[in-house]
């Protein structure tokens, strides 16, 4: 059992509640985002070099994009609601 990791149940109830967030401060934006790639419904999507644009219908908030990023550009964050 990994210390890093929160129990799921409280990992769940956090997500159910944020949001994928793309920083491009953060994003280089000069390549192909390797992160889209990992996304497994699909939710990431990238027009040229430009930041990924994540569709919240499709986002099932599994991390894999956000454990994937090498710059650490995308992020989980409070929806606000």
């Amino acid at each position: 059992m990994s210390f890093f990791r929160t129990k799921p149940e409280t990992k769940i109830s956090y997500l159910d509640k944020a949001v994928l967030a793309v920083s491009k401060a953060r994003c280089p934006q000069n390549h192909l985002c390797p992160s889209v790639r990992v996304c497994p419904t699909g939710a990431l999507k990238q027009t040229g070099y430009a930041a990924p644009v994540v569709d919240e219908e499709k986002c099932v908030k599994c991390g894999s994009c956000v454990d994937f990023c090498p710059r650490g550009a995308l992020s989980f964050e409070p929806s606000g609601d």
